[in-house]
């Protein structure tokens, strides 16, 4: 009997599943690289308390983006790999979104300026990068769903590289100059997401645009878009606010400085999901372009080998941070970034193996599922933020965020096993048979072996 390609090495696209998370995985190390060098260069430059406003317009940016974008892009990915639209029309409805968010972005930032002057968290003109950074992130999330949609991942990984090296170099030559402050931190951050947001929408045709579509949308698609959309990004808002409400939490019970301290911490744990990234945003169109059965197999096979790797990841980043939060960011970082980051890593390890089970949830049209588990982890992490903040400070907010990583992995775990009727234990725990699929992999990077005339994906590969 011929022995056939295990479901890691298949990919509808006949490029090969390995080598697109391959692709994006190295990729991802360049992208939290220029992100990891960014803040290397903010801390240096900023300091503590100047690292924590930057941080906080950041996620101020973030969250008001991930409401204002409707989902849309998420609602993109789906329908392209099921064919339900064209490209045309998905596309020139999200154009009409980006214009109509940026209008009601614009109109939100001279409201707040009549009302309680030109500040929030930045001051003076700075103040009117609200304006400028709000649409241009929520145009980057809803036009690079194409290339993830379908399946682009070169392109993709590409714009996001060159959009954090944009970032960096920039923000690298303000400091050189001495004319970095949080203000001209902003406005570079935001002009490099302006410049990829066009190398996108170049990329991804300008002729699929439809500009009758644009001024007058196809309504029943945009609610479509919507309506499938909106229920993932509600899992990735309730996600996102896991991630990052408790930083104004420290702002509001310890100080700015503490935000600065918890940022570091952070992205040195988050640096654990490059492999969990890499794999997920893989797996999803090709899971949802997949027979339910063949997802099946997939996903218990890749959820227990990302997560055993983001474990041995994790340990690696602790044992090497005592040494280099202090070389990269300053003493004022250390320890008080590290012991955040000790407390943090379980649940950043857990939050790798829920990312992959949600982009099985996503493929069998069950994205609800995700929304739930983002909101019992998000109840769970407020309500001990506001005890553990004022008592423990920075620690607390970083123990309460690691439990709610974990609450959601157990309720993810839970509507996996409904929808996909599989084993929890197969989905966690590595087993000895995995070791096939890594030989096979070694002999196929080295060359040693040529693949066999059955080794060809199916019509579900």
């Amino acid at each position: 009997m011929v022995q056939t390609p295990g479901p890691l090495e298949e990919s509808r696209s006949g490029s090969g599943f390995l080598f697109n998370v391959n692709i994006v995985f190295l990729s991802q190390i360049a992208i939290y690289g220029f992100a990891f060098g960014l803040r290397i260069v903010l801390a240096q430059g900023l300091g503590d308390e100047g690292l924590g406003t930057y941080s906080l317009f950041f996620v101020g940016i973030l969250v008001a983006g991930g409401v204002a974008n409707l989902g849309v892009g998420l609602g993109n990915i789906y329908f392209l790999n099921k064919s339900t639209y064209d490209l045309r029309t998905l596309l020139s409805n999200s154009l009409a979104v980006i214009l109509w968010t940026a209008i009601a972005g614009w109109a939100f930032v001279l409201a707040w300026a009549a009302v309680f002057g030109r500040e929030l968290f930045i001051e003076g003109d700075a103040y009117w990068l609200w304006g400028l950074a709000l649409p241009a992130v929520i145009a980057y999330t809803i036009l690079t769903s194409f290339l993830h949609g379908r399946s682009r991942f070169v392109a993709l990984q590409t714009v996001a590289v060159l959009q954090g090296a944009i970032a960096l170099s920039a923000l690298t030559v303000l400091d050189a100059m001495g004319e970095l402050d949080v203000g001209t931190a902003i406005a570079a951050w935001t002009a490099s997401f302006l410049i990829v947001d066009l190398v996108c929408l170049v990329t991804i045709g300008l002729g699929n645009i439809d500009a009758g579509t644009v001024v007058r949308p196809d309504m029943a698609a945009l609610r479509d878009q919507v309506r499938y959309g909106a229920q993932g990004q509600l899992a990735n808002m309730a996600a996102l606010f896991n991630y990052r409400l408790d930083q104004y939490l420290v702002a509001a019970f310890v100080s700015t400085a503490a935000v600065g301290h918890y940022t570091v911490a952070v992205g040195l744990a988050e640096s654990v999901w490059w492999i969990s990234t890499a794999v997920a945003l893989v797996m999803l169109p090709r899971l949802t372009a997949m027979t339910e059965k063949a997802a099946q197999e997939v996903t218990p096979l890749v959820c227990r080998n990302t997560l055993l790797i983001s474990i041995l990841a994790g340990i690696g980043v602790i044992a090497v941070a005592p040494a280099a939060i202090p070389v990269l960011f300053g003493d004022e970082f250390y320890p008080d970034s590290f012991w955040p980051l000790l407390l943090l890593m379980p649940g950043i390890v857990a939050a790798s193996a829920s990312r992959v089970l949600g982009s099985y949830l996503f493929s069998q049209g069950k994205v609800i599922y995700n929304t739930f588990a983002s909101v019992i982890a998000l109840v769970v992490s407020i309500g001990l933020d506001f005890i553990a903040v004022p008592l423990f400070e920075v620690e607390g907010a970083a123990a309460m965020s690691s439990i709610a990583y974990v609450c959601a992995l157990i309720a993810t775990l839970y509507w996996y096993r409904q929808v996909s009727g599989g084993s929890i234990r197969e989905a966690l725990l590595p087993r000895l048979d995995d070791r096939e699929h890594y030989m096979r992999i070694l002999r196929r990077v080295s060359g040693r072996t040529k693949p066999l005339p059955h080794d060809q994906p199916d019509e579900h590969g």
